[in-house]
């Protein structure tokens, strides 16, 4: 088990907790300067903004809303909050717990196609002891598409949803996949402590020494769990994918993983035969684990998304610049990164084949039956896309 960081021996009458948290900030440096697999400027000042992206999603859920007498759901990444590769399709909340206190979330359930709620053991910051405790896939809803979850220890017996929670610290993952961004709507709901008594306790002195504690622990702790998923990328050679799994990650989703190189004057074309599955993604990211702009460019495809071929034969184009294929994945000028396809519950996990072949010799090897979009469709879907995030809550 990694040793926890602790500030009970630093007073505040000198900077000392101020300067070990600095200290821990500094030591990011590694992920990006120490990483033999980072050799020109482009990935180090994507690195940079990785680092600073850490920090700030770290802050919110160390220092600010680390209390579970008084939870409130809190994004925890979004298009501008990147690590962990967090799909395009999905609206992850989060909320702090603990297993002797009974919570109610309740409201708008919304359309998104997947919605899962996981209660989880201990704390995302340190992420080697952030376990699974139970999952609620599925939740019934009432009239006008109202929902009520109860989170306890024990069931209630009018229950009609109930979540255990595990027993002391944990925390709550909310997760809304959606499959059609411009026509399905984001839950409205809000999380209470059945016992909680207003006004809150102050605020102490141990509350924020805590609290930086676990800041710093996220820092050095979830950031290496990170780097060694990166790492597992690369156990395939470029432009093949392999399946493995993520321990912190989803359980109902089986993750095929690999990464690409594609110069400029370059593109891959994936082919790949569906299993049947009620979701599945293709994404690409950054060598950082992060999606690259899913809400500016068209670096991931659902299946709603994606166009299909007749036999459920999914083909689709990685380039730098638009081949007019439906299916294109937007390099963007990056010419490697990390390749991701997800599949929820599948009945098989068949993996793309990836093909390297010259920009100017695309059109000709592409069969004619490869769905096809004009300059102007591409801008109504990038629009489109663009304009989905602030209504599904993601921004």
């Amino acid at each position: 088990m990694t040793a926890h960081t602790s500030f009970e021996h630093l007073k505040f009458t000198q900077p000392d907790i101020w300067r070990a948290v600095v200290k821990a900030m500094g030591e990011l440096e590694a992920l990006v300067w120490k990483d033999p697999r980072v050799t020109d400027d482009l990935t180090r000042a994507e690195g940079l903004r990785y680092l600073t992206r850490l920090i700030a999603g770290a802050l919110p859920i160390t220092m600010e809303e680390s209390n579970p007498n008084y939870p409130r759901f809190l994004q925890l990444l979004s298009t501008h909050l990147q690590w962990g590769l967090p799909s395009a399709d999905c609206h992850y909340q989060w909320a702090p717990v603990h297993g002797d206190n009974v919570y109610r979330i309740s409201g708008d359930r919304g359309t998104a196609k997947m919605f899962d709620i996981e209660s989880r053991r201990n704390q995302f910051a340190r992420l080697g002891e952030w376990t699974l405790h139970a999952r609620l896939p599925k939740a019934e809803v009432g009239p006008n598409n109202h929902v009520d979850i109860v989170l306890s220890r024990k069931r209630p017996a009018d229950a009609t949803n109930w979540l255990e929670l595990p027993e002391g610290p944990g925390e709550l993952i909310f997760r809304q996949y959606f499959y059609d961004w411009t026509t399905e709507q984001a839950a409205r709901l809000t999380i209470i402590n059945e016992g909680a008594k207003y006004p809150p306790p102050p605020l102490t002195q141990a509350d924020i020494r805590r609290n930086a504690a676990l800041f710093c622990d996220f820092l050095s702790q979830a950031t290496a769990i990170f780097r060694g998923s990166v790492e597992t990328y690369y156990t395939a050679p470029a432009n093949t994918l392999a399946f493995d799994g993520i321990d912190y990650g989803w359980r109902a989703i089986q993750y095929g993983k690999g990464p690409y190189e594609c110069a400029l004057d370059e593109a891959l074309i994936l082919e790949c035969q569906l299993p049947k599955t009620q979701y599945w993604n293709v994404q690409i990211g950054s060598h950082f684990w992060e999606a690259r702009d899913y809400h500016l460019r068209q670096t991931s495809l659902n299946g709603h998304q994606a166009r299909v071929e007749e036999g459920g034969i999914f083909r689709a184009v990685i380039s730098h610049d638009d081949p007019g294929i439906a299916n294109w994945l937007d390099a963007g000028g990056h010419p490697s990164g990390l390749i991701t396809i997800r599949y929820y519950e599948a009945d098989t996990l068949p993996l793309p084949t990836i093909r390297k072949v010259k920009r100017s010799q695309l059109d000709a090897l592409l069969p004619a039956s490869t769905p096809r979009l004009s300059a102007e469709e591409r801008q109504k879907i990038l629009r489109e896309r663009a304009w989905s995030m602030p209504r599904l809550g993601r921004i």
